[in-house]
């Protein structure tokens, strides 16, 4: 007479230790991809606002807000237009600009400017550069 085989249920201590492994891997890699998804969100917000603040400066010189030519101003960590300074995120600064000032004038019922060129901002955390992104004017004052 044989005897019934009997089988054991459960796992072996190396397939968990594998699985382990595996779901911590896993969550690493989507871990860094949120942080750069997130980094590169905060960036665009901030440059989607600077985008914004330059249209209403262009379109109050067209409509001729108080008569008279408008002007957009940045900064290193700021802006500045209808006569309010708003700064930016701490962890956004202008990188570079090809304007050649750092005042651009929208002439009145035109909408023109002083200055074309490109804007460029980056988010850097301590004394790594996470993102850049940029903002070009063209000689008809509107951002492309």
């Amino acid at each position: 007479m044989r005897k019934p085989l009997t089988t054991q249920k459960g796992f072996t201590f190396m397939e968990m230790i594998v699985s382990l492994a595996l779901v911590v891997f896993i969550s690493s890699v989507v871990m860094v991809s949120f942080n750069s998804l997130n980094n590169r969100q905060a960036l665009d917000k901030q440059v989607d606002f600077i985008e914004s603040a330059i249209n209403q400066t262009r379109t109050n010189a067209l409509n001729s807000k108080n008569g008279a030519d408008q002007t957009f101003t940045f900064a290193t960590s700021s802006i500045t237009y209808n006569e309010q300074t708003i700064n930016l995120d701490s962890d956004v600064t202008l990188s570079s600009y090809t304007t050649g000032i750092k005042s651009i004038t929208f002439y009145r019922v035109t909408g023109m400017t002083n200055a074309t060129g490109t804007i460029e901002y980056k988010l850097q955390k301590g004394n790594t550069i996470i993102a850049t992104s940029s903002i070009t004017i063209n000689n008809l004052g509107i951002i492309e």
